[in-house]
């Protein structure tokens, strides 16, 4: 009679186990998101998932659509949705799990800075975002929300690709964990982005046509290549270290990052 009692429980447990299909990606701009998005995708592949959507939108609006038209309304099980966005998501959501990243503010205002070529109060009102991501969900349910220091990206990569792999619910050995940190390291994405600029240098060169899902466009003379495989884009990896912000930014700029980040420092034990 124990043992029915306690089969009955597990199987009630085990009935919410991946009962949701979405895991959301939703940082601050410059945090590691793409990273994040694309070895989550890899992981869930890795066990034998579908994973959608196959060809990856450039844009918030976009993601939000597929959540909306084929996300909430799919019922296979074997169907998972990745999607990134850089917005705050609602506590509750249905179907749905979020990631997100944090990062040392001082980065990523220089990144940020760096990316978008803006002056750095542009940058520092872009990256004051992270507060409100931090504070948010930081309300949230662990088993909702799942935190991903930038950092550990790079010095604690196979930790870091477990601890995603066990809060989607998902079973991986170390050597496929050894595949997805090689795929997704810095050199190999920068050489994927690079032959994307070289192709689609080539194509312009020969007047192919060229889909605008294919570039990222802000003007017919400024454009960047975009991966639909993957969502990379020009520029998207750069040659900065953790910490470079000291060698970018002056004493007075400093002061102020320090100031505004006061909390996400001290909490996330970053240098002051």
């Amino acid at each position: 009679m124990i043992k029915f009692f306690v089969k009955i429980y597990f199987d009630y447990i085990n009935s919410f186990k991946m009962n949701f299909n979405t895991f959301w990606i939703s940082t601050t701009p410059r945090t590691g998101s793409m990273w994040l998005f694309n070895v989550t995708r890899e992981i869930l592949k890795a066990n034998n998932f579908n994973v959608l959507p196959k060809e990856i939108p450039q844009y918030d609006k976009e993601m939000v659509k597929v959540y909306q038209n084929y996300s909430l309304k799919d019922n296979d099980e074997n169907n998972k949705y990745v999607l990134k966005i850089h917005k705050l998501l609602p506590t509750g959501l249905k179907k749905s799990r979020i990631l997100t990243t944090v990062r040392d503010p001082r980065d990523v205002c220089i990144s940020f800075k760096e990316f978008m070529n803006v002056d750095f109060n542009e940058a520092l009102q872009a990256s004051k975002t992270l507060n409100n991501y931090v504070k948010t969900y930081k309300q949230y349910n662990d088993e909702y929300v799942k935190f991903i220091k930038y950092e550990n990206i790079e010095n604690r990569t196979i930790e870091t690709l477990t601890e995603i792999a066990n809060f989607i619910d998902t079973d991986i050995n170390l050597q496929i964990l050894e595949k997805i940190s090689n795929k997704f390291n810095k050199d190999n994405v920068r050489n994927l982005i690079q032959n994307n600029d070289n192709k689609l240098i080539s194509r312009i060169k020969n007047k192919e046509q060229i889909l605008k899902k294919e570039i990222v466009y802000f003007s017919d003379k400024n454009y960047r290549s975009y991966d639909l495989n993957t969502g990379f884009q020009s520029g998207h990896i750069s040659n900065r270290k953790s910490g470079d912000w000291r060698n970018k930014f002056n004493k007075d700029e400093i002061k102020i990052i320090n100031n505004e980040f006061k909390e996400i420092l001290e909490e996330y034990n970053y240098e002051i």
